[in-house]
């Protein structure tokens, strides 16, 4: 079975980005201690102050259903949800390979 991966730009409202960078850090813990979680990163864009990229390598499809369906997911969308100023873009991708993958 293959890695999963997910990659997700979310663009804050204006000034708002490092709430949502700060919600992101409070949730890392709970990714840290979950097995299939293997790479739980998020990055402020350099070019646009307002976007992050959050990404997300996990074991499998099983891996990535666990987070998706944890606790600790929702209360962060609860907390990031009013924070963005449009529907975060999520792209589900199989791994074929790379460094460190």
């Amino acid at each position: 079975m293959s890695k999963t991966s997910l990659i997700v730009r979310m663009k804050a409202q204006p000034g708002k980005r490092d709430e949502i960078l700060a919600a992101l850090m409070a949730a890392l813990p709970s990714a840290e201690a979950e097995e299939g979680t293997l790479i739980y990163s998020f990055n402020a864009d350099l070019a646009d102050e307002d976007v992050v990229w959050v990404f997300e390598l996990y074991a499998d499809g099983a891996a990535l259903d666990v987070h998706g369906k944890s606790a600790a997911v929702a209360e962060l969308f609860g907390v990031v949800g009013p924070l963005l100023a449009e529907s975060p873009d999520l792209r589900l991708c199989a791994v074929h390979g790379g460094k460190g993958v």
